[in-house]
């Protein structure tokens, strides 16, 4: 009798579990598994969602919806009104904001509910459209997957090539309300018949847009943020043709096989001041000049540290005009000069407008191909 008991206590409590009872069939659902927002000629805010279609019947795997709301909660109920199941925003893979979104400081609001309701995902990655969003959302490529999924596999392979930075909505949080750092996203572009990574949007503090790095220049920047990570492949010029009927001109590309970096940061003059000390091993892939590497490897060792140098400041250079600071160079001060750091850690981005650089490039060639 005391065994039945407990088995019929075991079978009461199994029956009461939350989970069993607020079950969604996955036909019954609609998994929002990208969402943009962007703005219309009359600055109205327009929200888009595509999601998966599971039904064995339709014939578009995909539906992509648009809609004209006042945050991202409210477009639910407008959502709701046109979709076939019940819309989930807990498997968000990519948010897009469109570049005339970014334009107005105040956009980073829009993202409250994401952050405060713990249903969304804060893995989401985060990207900015050059264009109307819906060109993007009314893509329909035949030689593609599902539009979600072709992005997001799109975002995720050009940050494993370091082409583009990955963003993800938790990280853009971080550098939002980070005082030494300023935002950057994964730009993208709606072509005739693709979807592009055109290379990196940098953002103001207060998160406006105000230009970006070509995917060449996002590989500099990968390098002075991780050191490392992933495929670093770089092709720099050695010197220009001297006839301009030449059509192969003298290149010369490489592996970044290892990096080590140093920053030593100083304050001199009112001014901070950065010494970033690089060590890269590299690996010689393609060479479009003949050269004799056995006799003379060190001169080309010179030569490709100073062509990156003079590409590294170039692109410090561009940051500093636009008031960006994508690298971090914030946390260095804040780490090493934290008494002059403090006077001017609200307004960072003019402190490392003025700040002066010295960039040295150590290359050591570590291979040089199977061809001699």
């Amino acid at each position: 009798m005391r065994a039945f008991a407990q088995i019929l206590l075991l079978s009461l409590l199994v029956t009461m579990l939350t989970g069993c009872r607020d079950q969604i069939n996955l036909e019954d659902t609609t998994l929002s598994l990208m969402v943009g927002i962007d703005l219309n000629e009359k600055n109205e805010l327009l929200f888009y969602i595509s999601s998966p279609v599971f039904n064995r019947e339709a014939k578009e795997k995909s539906e992509e919806y648009g809609i004209r709301s006042s945050t991202i909660r409210e477009s639910r109920m407008g959502f709701d009104e046109r979709v076939t199941g019940l819309t989930q925003a807990g498997k968000i893979q990519v948010l897009v904001m469109g570049k005339k979104l970014l334009a107005h400081p105040d956009w980073f609001r829009l993202l409250d509910v994401v952050f405060r309701d713990a249903k969304f995902s804060v893995n989401a990655r985060v990207a900015m459209l050059d264009g109307p969003l819906h060109e993007l959302f009314d893509f329909k490529p035949k030689d593609k997957p599902r539009l979600a999924i072709h992005v997001t596999t799109l975002i995720d392979t050009a940050n494993k090539r370091n082409l583009t930075v990955k963003t993800r909505a938790q990280e853009l949080h971080r550098q939002m309300y980070e005082k030494g750092m300023t935002p950057s996203l994964t730009e993208l572009k709606k072509e005739k018949r693709a979807v592009k990574v055109v290379g990196t949007a940098l953002l103001k503090k207060n998160g406006t847009y105000v230009g970006s790095i070509e995917p060449r220049d996002t590989i500099l920047l990968q390098t002075l943020i991780h050191e490392k990570q992933g495929e670093l492949s770089i092709t720099i010029p050695i010197k220009e043709p001297n006839d301009q009927k030449q059509i192969t001109k003298d290149r010369i590309s490489f592996f970044i096989k290892g990096v080590q970096k140093k920053v030593k940061t100083s304050y001199q003059n009112g001014r901070f001041h950065f010494d970033v000390h690089f060590r890269l091993r590299i690996s010689i892939s393609e060479r479009m000049f003949p050269y004799d590497m056995e006799k003379d490897y060190k001169k080309m060792e010179r030569m490709i540290s100073d062509e990156l140098q003079k590409d590294y400041m170039k692109l410090i250079k561009k940051c500093q005009e636009t008031g960006t600071d994508p690298f971090g160079f914030g946390l260095y001060a804040r780490a090493y000069e934290y008494k002059e750091y403090k006077k001017v850690e609200d307004d960072w981005t003019k402190a490392f407008s003025n700040a002066t650089f010295e960039i040295k490039s150590d290359v050591s060639i570590k291979g040089n191909g199977v061809v001699k």
